[in-house]
């Protein structure tokens, strides 16, 4: 006998899918097998799939892993609505992933605390009893990129400008250790060179204005991150540097 429908199929297309945009990733993945079932079986409209579901013991980590083969073993023997659940899955993946690229992996703010890591004593004292008065760079690390905004002083008639690098045109990073105070005290650098030529690479734009965005300086002149966690975001750089790379291969 030939099976055409299964009750409780999908029937407005488009309103599980912008229901489906609007979950938060991150919480997907802890999902019991009963969050599954009401969440994602029962707003999809497929509530004949729960035993099925619950059976075998599906939550939302796993949820995120089936394949079609997967389903088939499950019993989802209905061409159509099997075709329809990979969909809304794929659906999920793909956010889970864009998710995943922009989740902060580190921040931080320069100039950190410290007389290593400022230009003179005066700075030094500035940053402790008036932070606002130095301009400072406000650092976030994410899985796509890394962004920094520029924040001037406060008696500053300028604006808040921000730049970012793009992991698929970094070119090179380099970690140094530079002495100061006759050598009685180090600070950690990391220098991080890319082709700011490319197309969407470093961008300040004017965050009262909207203003076009402005080509930043080109490969040769580092953008500088000096900080006592300085080693530790070589690293974080270093592997979000390498799953770019192998994502755009």
């Amino acid at each position: 006998m030939t099976i055409t429908s299964q009750p409780g199929g999908p029937t407005n297309t488009k309103e599980i899918e912008e229901y489906l945009l609007h979950l938060d990733p991150s919480e997907i993945g802890k999902w019991t097998t009963a969050e599954v079932c009401s969440q994602f079986l029962e707003r999809c409209q497929f509530h004949y799939l729960i035993e099925n579901f619950t059976v075998n013991n599906i939550n939302g980590k796993v949820l995120l892993m089936l394949e079609e083969p997967n389903l088939v073993e499950m019993g989802v023997n209905v061409i159509g609505d099997r075709l329809m659940v990979l969909s809304y899955l794929k659906l999920l993946r793909k956010k889970k992933i864009e998710s995943d690229k922009m989740a902060t992996l580190w921040q931080g703010e320069t100039p950190a605390p410290g007389l290593q890591y400022s230009e003179d004593c005066g700075q030094c004292c500035a940053r402790i009893c008036c932070p606002c008065c130095i301009t400072r760079k406000q650092w976030r690390i994410t899985g796509q990129g890394i962004f920094y905004r520029i924040v001037p002083p406060c008696s500053w008639f300028t604006t808040v400008t921000q730049e970012y690098i793009d992991f698929r045109f970094l070119k090179d990073i380099e970690l140094r250790t530079k002495n100061n105070c006759a050598c009685f005290c180090q600070s950690h650098e990391l220098h991080m060179f890319a082709d700011q030529k490319a197309e969407g690479l470093a961008q300040k734009h004017d965050e009262e204005n909207d203003k076009a965005p402005v080509m930043g300086q080109p490969w040769g002149a580092a953008h500088l991150l000096a900080h006592p966690e300085a080693d530790q975001v070589e690293t974080i750089v270093r592997t979000a540097w390498s799953n770019a790379r192998l994502v755009a291969e």
